[in-house]
């Protein structure tokens, strides 16, 4: 199941609250398709990266 704890991850980094039983849809991607549960969570991975890194930068010119 790391596919399954990937997109948990990426899907955490996003930062939206969820509810009890809101991401149940991550088990069930990863059961039918976990090269795409992967490639989904990379693709969150690297979309979310240049707005971390912008918001480090604005922090330390503060």
């Amino acid at each position: 199941m790391q596919a399954h704890a990937a997109l948990l991850a990426a899907l955490a980094r996003i930062g939206a609250p969820a509810a009890d039983g809101e991401l149940e849809f991550v088990g069930r991607l990863a059961q039918a398709d976990p090269e795409a549960t992967d490639a989904l969570a990379a693709w969150l991975e690297h979309s979310l990266a240049p707005t971390k890194l912008a918001e480090a930068g604005e922090a330390g010119a503060r």
